[in-house]
């Protein structure tokens, strides 16, 4: 989903964040360098929502927890009128929307703390603590929370970290899922929002300007999936850095059923390290391949119903997991996009060896309205 000229805004707002986003002055130790274990005052700690599932033969939970730790950011119209600059510099108009420009790029700004410790509050589970954050402030961990007195429901998860004038809080969602039933693993750019991939330009307006847009008939498919499966377990896994998490995340709360979404780990400390990471064709199949891997060691007994698009590699990776796990993908539905690669050829080669009557390719979300996937009736 990304190209030159985003490369070349991120590379911008790298640039920029050594002089614009830090509202308080560091300690003359480099970050990296600061003593390691709790957040201190210059901390921030996004938490991302977590999956939660069962182990062992009791009810005892684990949670999958994420998070990103980064020095304390400091919203300013400078920043602002900074990046407004260099991406209109690009030819894409902001316009009225540089306030979205802010929000979704100021994490590319943020500096990363490494070695920082949490503690973490679950409602009606154990509390515990989590760290340390690796060196691109990233922490990826399963963590034991009890049995949460026996209970699957959705809970927060809530942390503080200390500040100046009053402690900063932060919180996230528990989706805890029981270990059989149904679920949904749905991709986000052209699959439930309009994110213009293949046309480069309005990719990066999409991603970085625009207000966030769901693919007309998602919502009501989506919606009626929620019922008809009885609350199944929902996952949304993105190519999407971990940057644009908040911002993606409101959309998707707003418009979908709930559920953890899965982003990618991108930090910019390095500059060729990006180049490598974004050009990478195979990357975001290996990613989601590989995710989607960890899903299955989490829900081996469940069975999941796989959406996804057709201008990147989603009926390739959903065919590859259904063929190492037959029992695990109940159906895979695969929307067309315009101007992609929708040829018989490549889907024909794409399902080889996956059972045609476990995968349909749509162009409109009202063709699956009648299907009954609870019963395996995918086209």
């Amino acid at each position: 989903m990304y190209n030159n000229r985003l490369l070349q805004v991120v590379a911008i707002a790298a640039l920029t964040s050594s002089v614009l986003a830090n509202p308080i002055p560091l300690p003359r130790e480099p970050v990296d360098k600061i003593p390691r274990g709790l957040p201190l005052v210059f901390d921030e700690v996004l938490l991302l929502d977590a999956p939660a599932f069962r182990t062992g033969e009791g009810n005892e939970l684990t949670a999958s927890i994420r998070m990103f730790t980064h020095v304390r950011q400091f919203d300013s119209s400078v920043v602002s009128g900074a990046l407004t600059t260099a991406i209109e510099a690009l030819g894409i108009e902001v316009g009225n929307k540089a306030n979205n420009l802010f929000e979704r790029t100021k994490l590319f700004l943020a500096i990363p703390r490494n070695g920082i410790e949490v503690n973490l509050d679950i409602s009606g589970c154990d509390s515990f603590s989590i760290g340390d954050t690796a060196n691109g402030g990233l922490l990826e961990k399963n963590a034991g929370i009890g049995a949460c007195g026996g209970s699957l429901n959705q809970r927060t998860i809530s942390g503080v970290a200390p500040g100046f004038f009053s402690n900063r809080e932060f919180e996230a969602t528990l989706f805890p899922s029981p270990p059989t039933g149904f679920g949904v693993i749905s991709d986000v750019d052209d699959t439930i929002k309009i994110s213009n991939v293949l046309d480069k330009k309005q990719a990066v307006k999409s991603l970085f300007i625009d207000d966030h847009q769901a693919v007309g008939g998602m919502p009501e498919l989506y919606s009626k999936l929620d019922g008809e499966l009885g609350n199944p377990a929902w996952f949304y896994l993105t190519g999407s850095p971990y940057q644009l998490f908040p911002s993606l995340r409101s959309f998707i709360f707003e418009k979908y059923p709930k559920g953890p979404m899965i982003v990618q780990n991108l930090t910019i400390t390095d500059i060729q390290s990006i180049f490598k990471f974004v050009l990478d064709e195979n990357n975001v199949r290996d990613y989601k391949i590989a995710q989607i891997e960890k899903l299955h060691g989490f829900y081996p007994q469940k069975k999941f119903l796989t959406v996804g698009d057709s201008t990147q590699a989603d009926p390739e990776v959903y065919a590859e997991i259904a063929r190492r796990h037959p029992d695990f993908i109940q159906c895979i539905w695969i929307r067309k996009v315009n101007e992609a690669d929708n040829s018989d050829e490549r889907f024909a080669t794409a399902f080889k060896g996956v059972p045609q009557a476990k995968w349909k390719v749509f162009t409109e979300p009202s063709e699956l309205m009648e299907l009954d996937v609870a019963s395996g009736k995918c086209n």
